[in-house]
C-alpha cells in the first residue's frame, strides 16, 4: 500500500514518483515494481546510476498542476504541460487530461474514473 508523501524510485530508469493521494497495490515503472526511498540497496542504485546518463533535474510541481496519461502506456504524470515524449515508454504520444475537476473527487488529484 502506498501512503502519502511517500517517494518512490525505478531501478530501471531512475524516475522518482512522489505520492499525492494514498492507494492500494504497488507502483510500477519499466515493467518492475517502483522501490520505497531507503529500501534500495546499494548496488540498485550503483545500477541506476549507470542506466542513466543525464543528470536527473528535480522540479517543483504546484499541487495544483493537470494530471495527464499517456495514450500508449497509460503512464500518469503532474505537471502543468504534458510532455512531448512520454517518460515511460519514451514515445511521443498524446496525453490525456485526467484531473479531477468535480466535487466527487474533491477538486483535487486525478480522477480515477479516467485513468485506463
Amino acid at each position: 500500500m502506498t501512503a502519502r508523501q511517500q517517494v518512490y524510485s525505478c531501478s530501471v530508469c531512475g524516475q522518482i514518483v512522489a505520492v499525492v493521494h494514498q492507494g492500494g497495490g504497488r507502483l510500477v515503472c519499466c515493467g518492475k515494481p517502483m522501490m520505497l526511498a531507503g529500501e534500495e540497496a546499494a548496488g540498485a542504485a550503483e545500477a541506476r546510476r549507470t542506466v542513466r546518463q543525464e543528470p536527473v533535474a528535480v522540479k517543483s510541481v504546484p499541487a495544483t498542476a493537470p494530471h495527464w496519461q499517456c495514450s500508449k502506456c497509460h503512464y500518469v504524470i503532474q505537471a502543468g504541460q504534458p510532455p512531448e515524449t512520454c517518460p515511460s515508454c519514451h514515445e511521443h504520444c498524446q496525453f490525456t487530461d485526467v484531473t479531477c475537476y468535480i466535487p466527487e473527487c474533491g477538486f483535487a488529484g486525478m480522477d480515477t474514473r479516467l485513468v485506463g
